[in-house]
């Protein structure tokens, strides 16, 4: 068998050497496709955590706002048995509180008037 002619046999190597780098390009452009994607999910989960954040702040906001118009009607109860006659200490018996637990039930007292001399 006869040697190829130094021109063939670097034709050759180009060639070789041209379908190598065209895989590496094949490869590296499937790989910066697949890295896009991965960024898109871990952009979507910040978002989905963003989102869940603010919910439950709201979450908290009205549950806050439940809490108070609760305890404004408890107080408003606690304010008619007192209208009833009845002593803090056996309301607060009736309720099972404490009287500092009672006390915090109770409606806020009107600022006393000055008294004028």
């Amino acid at each position: 068998m006869s040697k190829p002619r130094k021109s063939s046999a670097a034709l050759a190597a180009r060639e070789k050497a041209r379908a190598k780098a065209e895989e590496i390009t094949r490869r590296n452009e499937e790989l910066i496709e697949l890295a896009a994607g991965f960024f898109v999910h871990e952009d979507k989960l910040v978002q989905i955590e963003d989102d869940t954040e603010q919910k439950i702040a709201q979450l908290h906001v009205l549950a806050e706002e439940k809490k108070a118009a609760t305890a404004r009607e408890a107080m408003e109860v606690v304010g008619r048995m007192l209208a009833t006659g009845e002593s803090k200490k056996s309301i607060g018996e009736r309720l099972g509180l404490s009287s500092a637990e009672l006390k915090s039930y109770l409606p806020p007292a009107a600022p006393k008037a000055p008294e004028e001399k």
